[in-house]
Order: structure tokens, then sequence, then C-alpha cells
């Protein structure tokens, strides 16, 4: 499998927070992001993939006729 860098640039609170999870499952940082990002993924792509069709679906005529014009 091929990998890719991604240079991540996050505010102070979200490293200490992974940092503290870091250090709670004994994992190095890198690799809780990866994981996290990882397990959210699936889920973003779905949400995102239904709000896009719905939002395709909508037509001028029918939102016209939803506001009465």
């Amino acid at each position: 499998m091929n990998s890719h860098k991604v240079t991540l640039e996050i505010s102070e609170t979200l490293f200490e927070q992974l940092s503290l999870l870091a250090d709670l499952k004994e994992e190095s940082i890198e690799y809780l992001a990866i994981e996290i990002i990882a397990a959210k993924l699936p889920c973003l792509i779905q949400r995102e993939s239904q709000l896009k069709q719905l939002l395709e679906a909508i037509k001028p005529d029918s939102i016209h006729s939803e506001i009465g014009l």
C-alpha cells in the first residue's frame, strides 16, 4: 500500500487532547491521529454523499412551490 505524508497544523487544545489520549493508550500521536481519521471518514463520506444527493434533487420549481411563489 502506498502512503502519503500529511502535515497538519492544529490548535494547542486539540494537540493537548490528542497528547493526553496518546499517553493513556501508550500510542504515538501520529498513530492515534491516523486511527481517528480512518474511523471517522466512512461516516463523513456517507453523510456528505447523502447531503449532495438531497441538494441535487432540489429544483428551482420545487423551491418556489414550497414558499408559495
